[in-house]
């Protein structure tokens, strides 16, 4: 019986190829979208699952408020290990990581990298696995361990264990490190790595006091001796919130918390400075609605094929009936057939998220750390059984239920009609041109918005600076001189801290029962007007003051809304203990993530000794000529540091980039939905006219022109793509609004330009779909169609 039912199925199949192939191909777009959006979601919530340790180590997080509002924040003072592992029994290790900058030099070569700090106990908490050298060699003072990238970076195929590596590390130390071991490769779950680690012990040479409560570090891993044991942890973190305020009152925190080594990438989206790399559950949450559209669009085409196309199996169904058939029979023949067509859409859909769309997707959102492996994903293959199932029985059991009540002798007799058929059909149609819209007015919001955002005005014109880091006073001054006397660079400026580049320096102001928490940066008196910020009251810092140095600030206009001010300049406030006045407003400009919200802010004078940062305002054009005057100079003065040119347009990258992915993927919905509504579309109107092939020549030869004909054809569907803009045109300005304001702080009013553009691009869609069929029959000769039985 069972492989009746399958001949008749491939039958079926065959005798409409074009149909069928629609329908599958549709069907496995959709599960090969869905199979990307389940290797994404699992791969993040697999994240760290590969430490054997992980049930038991906790990273030491603190809640502090800002500006009214409780923050997340995942740094930690230097003290909180070594204190709860020596105030209590449950904490059986720590590990403190933090992160500074390095020059690496092997022979004439020199590199630029990132150095982790580590505590000994680092390989015993955590399980980076080594490929050459031993853990225990991590006590090493001088050693270092590299990733298996690094090791082949410095060292190609050669063994790197025993070699010698010089690292100038913070522009302070400077030794010479043997290499104690290779890392294996990285598990593409793990959140956190590392190119080069070092001891934690290099920090006292770095000037670090030791269990310094003042001083924050990146990262305080805790391991409890059992799992449970973390609640008694949590109970007594409120006395090490009393010590650390106490050393710190101007920055003052709520709470200490314990967030698991498996959460910190979920919860990296809501935490400042995370240590771990974790995606925004929203974007997770509209990727799998997206692919879900996609396989409802796939599943309707193939309802309103199966409904359609009914009528043809009346007589079969008849016959079977009167054999003996039961309905149960009936119902499984036919959800047996849609098994079918689900099983060989699987496969297709297999082979096209292996080749096509995972390849693609990783493109789209810069993440090639999605791997696709049937045989070693249980899950996986579980997901995907119950996805065929599942599309099995939506395409299914309507048509299969309904079709098989019918009574045998009214099908016999050709009496038999599928009552409110067409209403259904007509019902999945105008959800599916609505889901179309949806999709492709977010395409072209998001696409608008992306291009809003690389033009946004961030405060000030970044496109002609440039930005060298130096090391030294001295160094800074040499270079300074040297490019105030290069004809293409008009001005120079001095700076501690880079707009976009420094972050998170934190201070508390207070005027009063007022209270702000501000960012600082710490600039020359040349650099506002270098970078051309907006000075909107006041005055600039004087060059050379002492007294501007000392307790002179300018502040931006969002601390003046934060402080409820109403004339900002001779304000006197405190910060950091220390009575300053407010000399200047300037307009705000972007020096965080541009999904962020502009936060209070304030300038305060650098002294000259501490200037480190030139920024330099030039040509777009003569930047090359300018690393060409500046380079032989910058090896003069820092031969060990290499010479790296920065644009300060690049600090926006991140921002530009998100925007971009963000528009490329609702751009990549839209093209599927757009392709599977005109598969469905073309499938509908081929059977359409074939029913009424004797009616269209019934007319032709009653003399009705082709246009008339187009009408009769065209109206039904533009009415319901009409319908659709009416029904589903608002719920997506609503929505899209809604998802706008969540995900951007600054994004493109919404209006109705979108989404009657949406409109047309469907209705012009539905005329090219049906066009070419229209105009066959339209021209056909009558006499071929009276004909017709």
């Amino acid at each position: 019986m069972i492989s009746n039912y399958l001949k008749i199925a491939l039958r079926n199949l065959w005798k409409q190829k074009l149909f069928a192939g629609f329908n599958i191909l549709g069907i496995s777009m959709g599960i090969a979208c869905s199979i990307v959006v389940y290797l994404l979601i699992q791969h993040q919530f697999s994240q760290e699952a590969f430490h054997v340790n992980a049930p038991t180590v906790f990273m030491v997080n603190h809640v502090k408020t800002t500006n009214g509002e409780p923050e997340l924040w995942a740094t930690s003072p230097d003290a909180i290990g070594p204190a709860l592992k020596a105030d209590l029994p449950q904490v059986k290790r720590f590990v403190r990581v933090a992160s500074v900058g390095a020059v690496v030099k092997r022979g004439g070569d020199a590199f630029t990298e990132t150095v982790r700090l580590a505590d000994p106990d680092f390989f015993q908490l955590f399980s980076f696995p080594l490929k050459a050298g031993q853990v225990g060699s991590f006590t090493d003072p001088s050693g270092v361990v590299l990733s298996e990238a690094m090791a082949r970076k410095y060292f190609g195929e050669s063994p790197a264990v025993g070699q010698s590596l010089t690292l100038l590390i913070d522009s302070k130390v400077k030794r010479t490190f043997t290499v104690t071991g290779v890392a294996a490769p990285f598990p593409n779950t793990a959140s956190f790595t590392f190119d080069l680690l070092v001891g934690y012990g290099v920090g006292r040479e770095l000037g670090w006091l030791a269990n310094d409560w003042s001083r924050a570090i990146q990262a305080t891993f805790i391991q409890v001796n059992k799992p449970g044991d973390e609640a008694g942890v949590t109970a007594a973190l409120g006395q090490y919130v009393k010590r650390y305020n106490a050393r710190n009152s101007q920055a003052p925190i709520n709470a200490f918390y314990l967030d698991n080594l498996t959460d910190i990438s979920l919860n990296a989206h809501k935490t400042r400075r995370s240590f771990g790399n974790g995606t925004s559950p929203t974007g997770l949450i509209v990727l799998g609605v997206l692919a879900g559209l996609v396989l409802f669009m796939a599943c309707f085409n193939f309802m309103n094929y199966t409904i359609a196309t009914s009528t043809t199996r009346f007589k079969e169904i008849g016959v079977r009936k009167v054999l003996g058939s039961s309905r149960k029979q009936l119902v499984r023949q036919f959800i047996g057939e849609n098994l079918v067509v689900g099983i060989i859409a699987l496969g297709l859909g297999l082979f096209l998220a292996g080749t096509l769309f995972l390849p693609a997707f990783s493109r789209l959102i810069d993440f090639d750390q999605l791997q696709f492996n049937l045989v070693d994903n249980w899950p996986l293959i579980g997901f995907l059984f119950a996805l065929v199932l599942f599309i099995s029985l939506l395409s299914g059991v309507y048509p299969s239920i309904y079709i098989s009540s019918f009574n045998p002798v009214s099908v016999l007799k050709g009496k038999q009609r599928i009552a409110g058929a067409n209403g259904l059909v007509r019902t999945l149609l105008v959800v599916q041109f609505g889901l179309s819209m949806f999709t492709v007015a977010a395409a072209i919001l998001t696409t608008r918005n992306a291009q809003f955002m690389r033009y946004m005005d961030v405060g000030y014109n970044p496109s002609q600076l440039v930005v060298l880091r130096t090391d030294s006073e001295s160094s800074f001054n040499h270079l300074r001189d040297v490019a105030a006397s290069l004809p293409n660079v008009t001005e120079v400026a001095g700076s501690q801290d880079q707009i976009g580049r420094s972050g998170d320096n934190l201070t508390t102001l207070e005027e009063g029962t007022n209270r702000s928490t501000a960012e600082v940066l710490r600039i020359s008196h040349d650099y506002i007007h270098t970078l051309g910020l907006r000075l909107k009251q006041g005055r600039n810092f004087l060059a050379n003051s002492s007294v501007d140095a000392g307790n002179a600030i300018i502040v931006n206009q969002s601390l003046v809304k934060a402080m409820g001010w109403t004339s900002p300049v001779g304000k006197q406030v405190r910060v950091q203990d220390q009575l300053c006045r407010v000399v200047g407003v300037v307009d705000d400009f972007n020096y965080r993530f541009f999904f962020i919200k502009i936060a209070p802010c304030i300038l305060r004078l650098n002294r000259p000794e501490d200037n480190r940062i030139l920024t330099m305002k030039v040509a777009a054009k003569d930047i090359d000529q300018l690393t060409d005057r500046l380079k032989p100079e910058w090896q003069r003065v820092m031969p060990d540091v290499p010479f790296e040119l920065s644009q300060q347009q690049d600090v926006y990258s991140g921002s530009y980039d998100e925007s971009r992915r963000i528009k490329d993927v609702f751009t990549y919905v839209a093209m599927l939905t757009l392709m599977i509504s005109a598969m469905g579309l073309f499938a509908l109107v081929s059977l359409n006219i074939a029913k009424k092939t004797k009616e269209i020549g019934i007319r032709k030869v009653l003399g009705a022109s082709a246009f008339s004909i187009a009408n009769l054809l065209n109206r039904e569907f533009l009415i319901l793509i009409m319908l659709a803009g009416c029904i589903f045109l608002p719920l997506a300005f609503w929505v899209l609004s809604e998802l706008l304001e969540s995900v951007y702080a600054y994004h493109i009013p919404v209006t109705a330009g979108s989404f009657v553009g949406t409109l047309g691009l469907m209705l012009v869609l539905a005329v090219v779909t049906i066009g070419s069929q229209v105009y066959r029959i339209a021209t056909a000769n009558p006499i071929k169609a009276l004909q017709t039985e």
